[in-house]
């Protein structure tokens, strides 16, 4: 039985070759486009899973005057472990870059973590050689990653007991390889080449800070019986206030929380936070849209099939007079419709593979597909046999309903009921494509609004050199100076501690109007004299640090929001006395705001001190050849340090990595619009065609009537047309709805305008009218004689 259910359906859609081939060929695009996003959606909601008791291990964060941190003071973790009963253990972990010398080779190690020796008992990072006990006990230990072994050494084997230096600002440089780690998992939200133990940052930063300083992250352990109930980690994070309360003598209103290990890729967005955090809001929207993309492929599949119901009449109608049963002839026409999106899986898996690479770049993934992947596996089949019973349902269902007397007799006219769900799903169809086109345009704009505004400084040309931070080659900053001044290809320069583009380095802000108990959340930044000039930024009062002005290293520089937050004007700022972490100077000097933050969010308070030490050399070089520049700065800086490694960036090009997300959702976006406006013209040019088909003797008969062929083809379009329109009434709100509630994520935003729909919409409209015109104009133009040569 089920071998003629076969035969026959390969016959039916081998007769139907067109109308067969756009199914496959819609469904093929819909399912390749689901395919991906499913793997991009199952790798950002895998992190973190890999370790072995991931759904126990929380992190604590703090929250201080509405400003969320990822970090903790550093006596945090020991005291949660010695006073929490439901902590079981916990361990600290803190960022750290250097230049690492191994024999006579430097490298410049920018994924470094101090870390406590438990670390590796709580995370599942799998050690290669060395025993988990001890490989961060002694002080002067190294763990490394096997890649980084292989880069130091060119093996991972024998490596344990090797030695590399760190820069000698740390007393016992040479540390000893105590262990090797698998590299760590793509999906993990830490990502590292070495662990140091943690007691040498403790000898760096010494022990002031044990309760005041929040610069450590410190995640926590609970106990295998303590059940993680809201209410019982409410308790843990008031127990945690409580003991800081004890032990700091001028304890700030600060809130802590604990956050799950599982949460923090998708759900945080917190000052200081590790670096490649996701967003759940781009996970959900993004499965939206796979599932919108294989809705609109289903809907061309159940309009086709309807479409074609009429051919098919008298087949069901001989069936049921020999004896079909109307079960039988369901599974006859869902066994067509799983062929079909069978068909299609196979199709899409091998788009899938082939577009794949693409696909990681624009995602900066690692994805693969599997078939060790059970989750894949598992799906595949699932979709195909999904879409198939979706798209099949009602067609199947629809043809087996009818009743062989009419349909023998010729009856077949059930237009009514089929046009109105037919033309209720083209209706659905374009309105998803609409929504998809208004989308991309919002996001589109929203990225160049990002990329044009006015963010308080010239950020172009604005090259930067990140200088050595300890030892005798900090040193030398003057000699690199000097040098640089004699460079025609650099109009002025500054030396700062952190790059103006993303300071989160907070600080207690207190003014003169301020009770000791009162105080505000402010950001320093380190500077000297030239930074107002190579940033083209503006003074609004008073003046800036000077070479030539003794006692600058006491004084500060604010913006205009600090004074706004100490309730001061510019015009009786200057001279008035402030408290930044304790320490008091005078103001000498109001900057105009500029963003030091992802426009996400507002501007803030900001300190500026003067820069006694080093960090970046900012240079403003004169447009022209840049890599000239480049090769003249590099042979400057060899000059000076030596064999330190040179790296190198632009400004403008770190503002722009700070809305990657949002860029790939705007590719994203287009290429998903383009699909489904695609899959969406490939149902409505079928629907055209058997509209055509359907009406060929009646449009003959109008031509010999005298009607012309500009008539004929409005009578054609116009019932399609309509479909759009009303297509556009449905998209244009759910699109504007959905657009500013992703706005409302940015601070600096724009409005939605009208333009963006009429433009959106005309583009639909067109690419319709196009669609269908051109069977239109193929049945207008046709001969008259051949349609009625019958009748």
């Amino acid at each position: 039985m089920f071998k003629n259910y076969f035969k026959i359906a390969v016959r039916n859609l081998l007769r139907q070759k067109l109308f067969t081939g756009l199914n496959i060929f819609g469904l093929a695009i819909g399912m390749t486009c689901s395919l991906l996003i499913f793997l991009w959606v199952q790798d950002e909601l895998s992190f973190d899973r890999f370790n072995k008791n991931a759904g126990n291990i929380y992190r604590l964060t703090s929250r201080i005057s509405d400003n969320d941190a990822a970090t903790v003071p550093p006596a945090m973790a020991a005291a949660m472990k010695a006073e929490i009963p439901g902590v079981k253990n916990a361990t600290r972990i803190a960022p750290f870059q250097r230049m690492v010398t191994v024999g006579t080779a430097k490298f410049d190690e920018k994924n470094i973590y101090f870390a406590d020796a438990n670390f590796l008992k709580i995370f599942s990072y799998p050690l290669l050689s060395g025993n988990v006990n001890t490989v961060l006990a002694a002080p002067d230990a190294v763990v490394l990653t096997e890649a980084t072994a292989i880069r130091y050494f060119g093996t991972a084997d024998g490596v344990i007991g090797k030695t590399i230096y760190i820069d000698n600002d740390i007393k016992g440089t040479t540390l000893t390889v105590t262990g090797i780690l698998k590299n760590v998992p793509a999906n993990s939200h830490l990502q590292f080449d070495l662990l140091l133990p943690i007691q040498l940052y403790d000898k760096i930063n010494g022990p002031v800070g044990a309760w005041t300083n929040f610069d450590l992250y410190t995640y926590f352990e609970l106990a295998d019986h303590f059940s993680a109930t809201p209410a019982a980690l409410s308790e843990i994070e008031r127990q945690v206030y409580e003991i800081r309360a004890r032990n700091d003598k001028f304890p700030l209103p600060v809130t802590f929380f604990a956050q799950p290990l599982l949460d923090i890729h998708l759900h945080s967005h917190y000052m200081l936070d590790v670096p490649g955090q996701g967003n759940i809001d781009y996970v959900m929207i993004s499965s939206l849209v796979a599932i919108f993309i294989l809705l609109i492929a289903c809907i061309n599949f159940m309009n086709l099939s309807t479409a074609l119901s009429s051919q098919r009449a008298k087949e069901v109608g001989l069936r049921k007079t020999i004896g079909a049963e109307r079960f039988q002839l369901i599974l006859q026409f869902m066994g067509e419709s799983l062929l079909i999106t069978s068909v299609s899986l196979l199709i899409a898996i091998v788009f899938a593979a082939l577009l794949l690479p693409l696909f990681n770049d624009l995602t900066s993934k690692r994805i693969s597909i599997s078939l060790l992947n059970l989750k894949l596996v598992a799906l595949l089949p699932t979709v195909a046999v999904l879409v198939g019973v979706v798209s099949g349902s009602y067609p199947a269902f629809f043809l087996s309903s009818f009743k062989p007397v009419k349909v023998l007799k010729g009856v077949t006219n059930l237009q009514g009921r089929k046009s109105f769900l037919r033309n209720g799903l083209v209706i659905v169809q374009f309105a998803i494509s609409v929504v998809l086109m208004v989308c991309t345009l919002v996001v589109y704009k929203q990225l160049q609004f990002i990329k044009n505004k006015n963010i308080g400084f010239d950020k172009e040309n604005l090259l930067y050199v990140k200088m050595p931070e300890v030892g005798d080659l900090h040193n030398n900053k003057e000699a690199l100076t000097a040098t640089l001044e004699q460079y025609s290809g650099i109009s002025s320069y500054t030396i700062t501690d952190n790059l103006p583009t993303y300071i989160t380095n907070g600080m207690e802000l207190r003014g003169p109007a301020m009770k000791s108990t009162d105080y505000l959340m402010g950001y320093r930044l380190r500077t000297d004299a030239n930074f107002i000039k190579t940033f083209n930024m503006h003074l609004v009062a008073g003046r800036f640090f000077s070479k030539d002005m003794k006692g600058d290293d006491t004084t500060y520089v604010v913006n205009e929001t600090a004074l706004k937050a100490l309730h001061l004007m510019p015009s009786e700022a200057i001279g008035q006395e402030i408290t930044l972490n304790d320490a008091k100077g005078a103001i000498i000097g109001v900057v105009k705001d500029f963003n030091f933050k992802p426009i996400q969010q507002p501007v803030e308070p900001l300190i500026m001190k003067d820069n006694f030490a080093g960090g970046y050399v900012v240079m403003r070089t004169t447009p022209g050849n840049m890599p000239a520049i480049i090769a003249a700065i590099k042979k400057v800086f060899e000059k000076v340090y030596g064999d330190y490694p040179f790296s190198y960036g632009f400004v403008d090009e770190d503002l722009q990595k700070m809305y990657l997300a949002e860029q790939r959702m705007g590719k994203l976006f287009n290429i998903f619009s383009v699909l489904s406006i695609i899959i969406s013209c490939l149902g409505l040019f079928g629907l055209a065609t058997f509209a055509t088909q359907q009406r060929f003797k009646e449009i003959g008969v109008r031509k010999v009537l005298g009607a012309s062929e500009a008539g004929i083809v409005a009578m054609l379009t116009k019932d399609f047309i309509r479909l759009v329109a009303l297509a556009l009434g449905i998209a244009f709100p759910v699109a504007w709805w959905a657009m500013n509630k992703w706005l409302d994520n940015f601070f600096y935003r724009i409005n939605i305008g009208w333009w963006m729909f009429a433009l959106a919409g005309c583009v639909a409209l067109v690419i319709a009218l196009l669609t269908v015109s051109y069977q239109s104009v193929k049945a207008a133009v046709a001969n008259p004689i051949k349609s009625l040569r019958t009748e």
